[in-house]
């Protein structure tokens, strides 16, 4: 294989991860903004903003069902 077909093919495997993906993306997108807009930034800051282990606890719980 020439080296001009393999970076063909990096750039071809890599534009099919980007659309398959792409959907995920604009999903957490629209998450994020209903997030933004519907939870106030004052209860974020009480529940997750805080140093304490009961903060870090809740922002590792809520942020374990993202990847999924």
């Amino acid at each position: 294989m020439k080296i001009g077909e393999t970076l063909i093919e990096i750039a071809l495997t890599y534009w099919e991860i980007m659309l398959a993906s792409a959907v995920f993306i604009l999903f957490g997108f629209f998450v994020a903004g209903l997030l933004k807009g519907f939870i106030p930034t004052d209860f974020i800051q009480k529940h997750l903003g805080r140093k304490s282990r009961s903060g870090i606890i809740k922002a590792a719980l809520l942020g374990v069902p993202i990847p999924l």
